[in-house]
């Protein structure tokens, strides 16, 4: 269980994450661990990445891979090489695609039906582009597959993994379960979907950034509480990290947690 959250709005991008992960052993719960780095900033690109589903190959982690990938793409080998004042975000998507699934992913899973599943959301910037966009990769034994889930034209729209229950009913006001219960009861499917797609979503387009970064932590910090009453692992938790793409001043953090103090780096 996770919850990672794209947020676009007329003014920029939000990324956020919670940081619990799930370790299993042999198909048995193992243990919570709670600082597990799941939003990802790609080289000096307008363009950051949130991992969900499964956390670690050959027992290294998503974020440590990460840094590999981000060493390729500001290398000298054309193969990898993303120049910043000539890219798309589809670009770096498939780079994603190539370095975690062709190298890393496939080897290990592929053809394997039980196989867990690793997923990322890629957003930002194109070169060449106003507006952002966010890309989904889902790697599976089955293989992986890339589409693009929300385009520059979006005046704004919200893409999240993990435990969706909580998110979809604050952000449009009813849960996921609503739509096979009104058909149980009669209502015609499209009848359904009129009715609860009236309804009025909590988010405008033209919401400043920061009001965005405030959404996304508190579409996190809803989740984390959801969860906790949840029966099972609470495996959804804090801390939050979150990063705004604009495009002018680019990748910028919000929050982030360190493994060290800060006053011995600066």
């Amino acid at each position: 269980m996770t919850i990672v959250v794209a947020l676009k709005v007329g003014d920029g991008l939000v990324l956020g994450a919670d940081s619990a992960s799930a370790l299993f052993t042999a198909d048995q719960y193992h243990n919570s661990y709670f600082n597990t780095e799941k939003l990802i900033h790609v080289r000096n690109l307008p363009v950051g990445a949130l991992t969900f589903g499964l956390g670690s190959l050959k027992n290294r982690s998503v974020s440590s891979l990460a840094n590999e990938l981000r060493a390729r793409l500001s290398g000298p080998d054309p193969a990898w090489h993303v120049d910043p004042r000539n890219f798309n975000v589809e670009n770096v998507a498939n780079a994603f695609k190539r370095y975690f699934y062709d190298e890393l992913y496939e080897p290990l899973h592929g053809g394997n039906d039980n196989s867990t599943v690793m997923g990322f959301l890629i957003g930002g910037y194109s070169s060449d582009k106003d507006s952002a966009e966010i890309w989904r990769l889902t790697l599976t034994g089955h293989g992986a597959e890339l589409a693009q889930v929300v385009q520059p034209e979006a005046i704004w729209d919200c893409v999240w993994e993990g435990a969706r229950e909580p998110i979809q009913r604050v952000l449009f006001g009813y849960s996921s379960q609503i739509e096979q219960k009104l058909i149980a009861a009669g209502v015609t499917l499209d009848d359904a979907r009129a009715l609860l797609t009236s309804m009025e979503p909590l988010i405008n387009g033209a919401m400043p950034i920061q009001d965005a970064v405030d959404l996304v932590h508190y579409f996190i910090d809803v989740t984390c509480g959801y969860v906790r009453f949840q029966p099972g692992y609470s495996i959804v938790a804090k801390p939050v990290d979150l990063a705004a793409i604009t495009k002018h001043n680019g990748f910028k953090w919000v929050a982030r947690k360190h493994y060290y103090p800060s006053e011995l780096n600066t």
